[in-house]
């Protein structure tokens, strides 16, 4: 039987179009694979009827969403809420991972005592330093290339079968080298070096997850 998945990719604003290149991989990376379905909710489809529909009658065993959020919901096109304490139910028996600001801190933890798997997200605000003159074109960014890094390497780890405790150790570790390895005087003409190592720093300590840890995507 395949694994189902379920992605959320509003795209309509700066912020979200960083989230949505972000995910461009793993999108086509499930395309091409055999033994995983995947729903994706691109742009206007990233709302709140569609996803509720997409947990409901699909039960996709691992869920991946981009989007503004706060410690109450996480958002999706034009900032509508599409997971809140109303419908956090329907994450029952499912992993979340939530690439939004904050959402971790307290719906995470609503979430888990609904019954969901996990819930990973971020206990603060999720932080990227964009290149402002690079934000129409966000896959040509430097220096947002970090942060794109580090969340493949999280949602890569979690879709093929890593357990959330690995798939976060993964991910802190790519965060670690990219803080260490990260730029130089040659290619960081405007100084953007130690705020991008801040930023990376601030991500790697606000990233968690509640539930069961030792759960991976298996259905």
């Amino acid at each position: 039987m395949s694994k189902r998945l379920l992605i959320t990719r509003p795209n309509h604003d700066v912020s979200t179009s960083y989230l949505y290149d972000f995910s461009k991989n793993i999108v086509e990376t499930v395309k091409a694979t055999q033994d995983i379905k995947s729903t994706v909710l691109d742009g206007i489809q990233a709302n709140r009827n569609s996803t509720e529909k997409a947990l409901n009658k699909l039960n996709p065993g691992l869920v991946f969403l981009n989007g503004h959020g706060n410690k109450k919901n996480v958002m999706g096109h034009n900032d509508e809420i599409i997971l809140d304490e109303k419908n956090v139910t329907l994450t029952k028996d499912k992993i979340i991972y939530a690439l939004s600001c904050d959402s971790l801190e307290e719906l995470g933890s609503l979430a888990i005592d609904k019954g969901a798997k996990a819930y990973i997200g971020y206990r603060a605000r999720f932080m990227i330093i964009r290149d402002p003159t690079r934000s129409a074109s966000p896959s040509k960014d430097k220096n947002a290339l970090p942060f794109k890094r580090a969340c493949s390497t999280l949602i890569d780890a979690l879709v093929f079968g890593n357990t959330v405790e690995k798939s976060i150790e993964l991910t802190k570790k790519e965060y670690i080298h990219s803080i260490k390895s990260y730029g130089n005087s040659e290619d960081d003409p405007y100084g953007d070096v130690p705020l991008i190592r801040f930023a990376l720093a601030w991500d790697h300590e606000f990233l968690d997850a509640e539930g069961d840890l030792s759960t991976s995507f298996d259905n």
